[in-house]
């Protein structure tokens, strides 16, 4: 009796060579150090050497909230050409009405923006890092702690561990490699 053919399931199985068996080490390695490169050379501020220090005259604010709820808060300074936007972390928390009862058009304003910003990309807005009234000895937010909320650190931590899973993964297969007993030697007995 003829024996029936099996069906394959249309997942190729090729035999794991020497060189095949690093591929996944390979990968997790290269995916790891990609994250770590987008996250170091982002157009994102880093460090606070990153950020302008810039004072002005308050000329315009705008506090709108969108149909679906969305906040854009927005200011204006006669020194700065672009609109200036409240990142979206102190969007939140910020109290509109405290600042307008503080703040008048032709207040001096301290702002931080980020100098590696493309107005190209942004539509002539730029996001501010920090925002000081001086003359009122009134911080909103500084530079420093808006790149600290901006870091996203679990991004980082799974950079980190995927370069140390395909690191561990790789020392793993080197060991089992070397453990491997050649097919064509007969075992000593």
């Amino acid at each position: 009796m003829a024996q029936r053919r099996r069906h394959a399931t249309g997942i190729p199985s090729l035999p794991v060579t020497g060189a095949g068996r690093f591929v996944p080490a390979t990968l997790l390695i290269v995916l790891g150090l990609i994250l770590v490169f987008f996250q170091n050379f982002g157009s994102d501020a880093r460090h606070e050497q990153d950020l302008v220090t810039k004072e002005g005259t308050l000329t315009n604010y705008s506090f709108k909230t969108g149909e679906e709820g969305e906040k854009d808060y927005g200011i204006w300074l006669r020194e700065v050409s672009e609109r200036l936007v409240l990142p979206t972390h102190e969007v939140a928390g910020f109290d509109t009405t405290a600042f307008k009862n503080l703040v008048k058009p032709g207040d001096r304003l301290q702002v931080q923006y980020n100098r590696r910003e493309n107005m190209m990309d942004t539509n002539g807005t730029r996001r501010l890092y920090g925002l000081t009234v001086p003359a009122k000895g009134t911080t909103y937010f500084t530079g420093l702690g808006t790149i600290q909320n901006n870091q996203s650190n679990w991004l980082q931590w799974l950079s980190y561990l995927l370069i140390a899973a395909g690191t561990g993964l790789f020392i793993y297969q080197l060991i089992k490699l070397k453990n491997q007993k050649p097919a064509h030697l007969p075992d000593e007995d």
